[in-house]
């Protein structure tokens, strides 16, 4: 868990009495105090450092804080609505690489932009496995594999169905079978040393947290994207991968192995490096699927009247 935050320090001087700080705060820490910002609940603050944020005359002060100013002056965003959409579109998954190591600088700079991800709570307890020995890497594919087997091993027999229906849900355990000649397929292709779980990738990451934090999905999933971001933006690529995530939440052979604490979930994982692939083309995809909540009985009544 995140360490326990200092609330913040108002300037009293400095402050205008703006009231923005008060409407930001997701925390209820500010309020109006004779015309001036006051903290009145600092033990509620979670550090999310938003209330320093918009103030214009930085009378806001957090401890240990350098809140940097927005190179624009926060007028406009930092890219257009034509660029961002052309980054969504350009990022595909990559499924080939090649050998050159990822070096540890460019490494961390991907780590890095999972810091700037949203948390519930501002919990910030995403935490990284970055496995990049290739030794290791096989013996992590080797564990994956062996799981793997003994999974679809028991979904041959109807007993075994009828344990997994059980244990994991029925409509998993049929997804299992129907995806069996192609699991039987792509491990006979690994036998041939033709990589087909992480593709010959020079790093492998997993994002876990804390597995009691009902936010611990949302934040690795969207701090680990924004590492995919990052590493597009830099020349590389990479695959999300699911295969590897219920393995390590499964088998705590390989959670022991990984170095994922007993009270944590692997939430997000995904193979990077340089591509040996270039795609031609922008990727497409089906409408967005909006729906709408059942009207009420007040809207019943009001179309009646």
């Amino acid at each position: 868990m995140k360490q326990k935050v200092n609330p913040p320090v108002v300037i009293t001087e400095d402050c205008i009495a703006c009231q923005r700080c008060v409407a930001i705060c997701p925390s209820f820490v500010l309020e109006m105090v004779e015309a001036k910002a006051a903290v009145v609940r600092g033990d509620w603050c979670i550090g999310c450092e938003h209330c320093g944020a918009v103030c214009p005359t930085a009378a806001i002060l957090h401890e240990g804080a350098v809140l940097d100013g927005h190179p624009s002056k926060g007028e406009v965003p930092a890219t257009s609505p034509e660029n961002l959409e052309l980054l969504l579109r350009e990022r595909r998954s990559v499924r080939l690489y090649t050998s050159d190591p990822v070096p540890e600088e460019i490494l961390n700079k991907i780590l890095n932009a999972g810091r700037y991800a949203p948390t519930g709570s501002n919990s910030e307890n995403v935490h990284y496995t970055a496995v990049t020995s290739p030794d290791q890497i096989a013996e992590l594919r080797k564990k994956t594999i062996t799981f793997y087997d003994k999974m679809f091993s028991r979904i041959r027999g109807r007993f075994g169905m009828l344990i997994v229906s059980l244990v994991a849900g029925r409509k998993i355990a049929e997804y299992l079978r129907e995806s069996l000649p192609k699991m039987e397929y792509a491990n006979e292709l690994i036998r041939q040393g033709k990589d087909r779980l992480f593709h010959h990738a020079p790093v492998v990451i997993l994002a876990h947290a804390e597995s009691w934090d009902r936010s611990s999905s949302f934040n690795c999933s969207v701090a680990l994207y924004n590492c995919s971001l990052m590493a597009h933006s830099l020349g590389l690529g990479c695959c999300f991968n699911g295969f590897l995530v219920n393995a390590a939440n499964h088998s705590s052979k390989i959670k022991r192995w990984l170095g994922i604490p007993a009270d944590h979930k692997c939430y997000a994982a995904m193979t990077l490096g340089f591509p040996d692939v270039k795609y031609l083309r922008l990727v497409h995809r089906y409408p967005a699927r909006v729906g709408q909540p059942a009207p009420g009985e007040g809207a019943k009544q009001s179309n009646a009247n």
